[in-house]
């Protein structure tokens, strides 16, 4: 279960302290601007901005409605009735459902009072402005959670070092009995958590170089589906010959590369040397070496195309963002 105390805290708070800006100025329903502030608060500035002001548009619908239909016919369940479809079908047309919620409540309000009048809509204005405001101010003082995303990096980095590792001994051992694939599946679980604050990232923030974890995270899944099929392929080879060491070699010395701030070109310049190297071997002299080799350079281009993708996607790099990310956050 995750749980987020740091978002249970704020809500309780702001609930508690909107509703009693509500009693304090002695609104009708003023609990109900601690359930405004409730239903306000999200997980990201953007988000909750976003939804705010989609509920200000909708109350201005319901209230509207609420004028025409129980000024003209009377504060009467049909009537309560037909305010509700057309309002469902407001919001539905301009993508507020969000809003339905709140502002049903804000109907119900006009209903229970029997009052239409521009004091009980200042009432209800109130009631808004209470618990959506202090909501949103609550959300503006929303933690970073860079630390955190640090920290999942830090820890996803380490472990796809280390499955680059254990290919360089594999790669050359004759028995791969032991050699599974349980590594990726926690490889994968912490790069679906570094997606998700990478997300909630990008939504606290206003400023468009933000998305840059979400750029990295999105390299890395890229990287390790390429990982996956090297496992596989080593997990095939059926003999052991000298011709498999250049390449352990390479993943020796790419494993211990391995790092957010590296652009990889030296890489790429050593995978280049390992074909130029392999063109000039003899051929093979067995099928099954013939298959042995055809799986060996298949890694091969695997491995070009996985480092490939870091050297591109540091190429796309503006100095800022080195700057900022590679440098200004001690990256080790």
């Amino acid at each position: 279960m995750n749980i987020d105390p740091v978002k249970i805290i704020k809500i309780s708070f702001g609930a508690i302290t909107a509703a009693a800006v509500g009693y304090g100025l002695e609104l009708q329903y003023a609990v109900s601007a601690g359930v405004i502030c409730l239903l306000t608060i999200q997980d990201t500035r953007k988000e909750t901005l976003k939804i705010t002001l989609k509920r200000l548009i909708a109350f201005c619908g319901v209230t509207a409605l609420c004028a025409v239909i129980f000024g003209l016919f009377g504060f009467g369940f049909l009537q309560l009735g037909a305010v509700l479809l057309l309002f469902l079908i407001f919001c539905g047309a301009l993508d507020m459902n969000e809003a339905v919620a709140m502002n049903s409540v804000i109907a119900t309000h006009y209903f229970a009072s029997a009052d239409i009048s521009l004091d009980m809509m200042g009432n209800e204005l109130l009631l808004l402005g209470a618990g959506a405001g202090i909501g949103v101010l609550l959300n503006i003082f929303m933690p970073s959670n860079t630390r955190k995303i640090r920290r999942i990096q830090t820890e996803t980095d380490e472990r796809i070092r280390r499955i680059i590792g254990r290919m360089a001994v594999y790669i050359t051992a004759e028995d791969k009995s032991d050699y599974t694939g349980s590594c990726f599946e926690e490889t994968d679980r912490l790069l679906e958590a570094l997606r998700r604050e990478s997300v909630k990232y990008i939504g606290n923030s206003f400023v468009s170089e933000k998305d840059y974890f979400y750029k990295y995270v999105g390299m890395r899944m890229e990287q390790c589906v390429i990982l996956m099929r090297i496992f596989t392929d080593i997990k095939r080879l059926s003999i052991v010959t000298s011709y498999a060491e250049p390449i352990a070699a390479f993943l020796n010395e790419m494993s211990s590369q391995f790092s957010e701030i590296n652009d990889a070109v030296s890489l790429l310049e050593d995978i280049d040397g390992l074909f130029a190297y392999y063109s000039e071997e003899a051929l093979p002299q067995s099928r099954e070496e013939f298959e042995n080799r055809a799986l060996l350079y298949h890694i091969l281009c695997d491995l070009k195309s996985f480092v490939s993708l870091k050297a591109e996607f540091a190429d796309k790099l503006d100095e800022n963002e080195k700057s900022r990310y590679w440098l200004a956050e001690n990256i080790t």
